[in-house]
């Protein structure tokens, strides 16, 4: 890395600046035994030691739900923010919780903008490092059976040729070794979140914005019910994934219910996070569990 520029000011990157900061950030973000892997994870960021002091990490308390910094909430109730105590009825529990790196400041805002509209390929690795590193944080403990994204519109898609997202669940799934599958698709041509204003207009903006794409014959996952072997290794991919978690997953056995990791970059009201949710909790069944995970809160 020595010779490389940050991805985020421009400065060349000293290793020796940068060695006490890498090593303070990851202290702070997970245990010790995860130390080794984070610490793997924040050294390859293309990052000078100013910017790695500088990135806005979400405090040690989070909310339950929508895993909100707690720091600055004045009341909290039973572990969840104000808003996800208010909107439970209206939002809905499909979506079992979000957990997301880093606050949406300015800077990420503009690094994220040059990947999205840019597609600049060096980006992909940083914010892709940024979702291994969150995981590592959050999901350490879960046993996830495959990782989706949240779709882009056909229009939209066409207009900027890629789906960032897309590439950052193939850089995840090279680092924890879940697969991909891609299970939704954008029948909404949504306008942008920036420029819908309040929750109420993002809400409705989402509702029936998202479709079901994967295996038409999925059975769903009842109460009472089970799925055979044969569809779980059809649908979630190959023999050596099936026989290193089906006893998991709650295909075959009821206990723990399947669970899917769902990625995008923002988490803003999770109005689109849940819609997507809804969507693959009625197809695969109510007893899945959806996480979701984002860069940015």
């Amino acid at each position: 890395m020595k010779g490389e520029s940050c991805v985020a000011c421009g400065r060349f990157i000293s290793q020796h600046e940068r060695e006490g900061r890498i090593r303070d950030r990851a202290s702070f973000l997970v245990n010790r035994a995860s130390y080794p892997v984070i610490y793997r994870l924040l050294k390859g960021l293309m990052l000078c030691g100013s910017c790695l002091e500088e990135m806005p990490f979400i405090g040690e308390e989070v909310c339950l739900v929508c895993g909100r910094d707690m720091k600055s909430e004045i009341r909290k109730y039973n572990g969840r923010c104000r808003d996800c105590v208010n909107n439970v009825h209206e939002e809905g529990i499909d979506l079992k919780a979000n957990r997301s790196l880093l606050c949406y400041d300015d800077k990420g805002k503009q690094l994220l903008g040059i990947f999205k509209y840019r597609g600049d390929e060096s980006l992909a690795t940083y914010f892709g490092a940024l979702l291994a590193i969150a995981i590592h944080r959050y999901y350490s403990h879960m046993k996830f059976s495959c990782i989706t994204t949240v779709p882009l519109h056909p229009q939209r898609l066409k207009e900027r040729g890629f789906n960032q997202v897309d590439l950052l669940a193939r850089y995840l799934e090279g680092v924890i070794h879940v697969p991909v599958r891609t299970l939704l698709l954008r029948i909404k041509d949504t306008p942008k979140l920036s420029k819908q204003s309040g929750r109420v207009a993002r809400l409705e903006s989402m509702r029936e914005a998202f479709a079901w794409t994967g295996d038409s014959g999925v059975p769903c996952v009842t109460d009472n019910s089970r799925i055979p072997c044969h569809f779980v290794a059809s649908f979630f991919g190959k023999k050596n994934i099936l026989e290193s978690r089906v006893a998991d997953v709650g295909l075959v056995c009821h206990n723990p219910p399947l669970k899917i990791l769902l990625i995008d970059d923002i988490y803003t009201t999770g109005s689109t996070l849940r819609s997507c949710a809804k969507i693959l909790r009625t197809h695969l069944g109510r007893k899945c569990e959806i996480y979701s995970l984002t860069i940015f809160r």
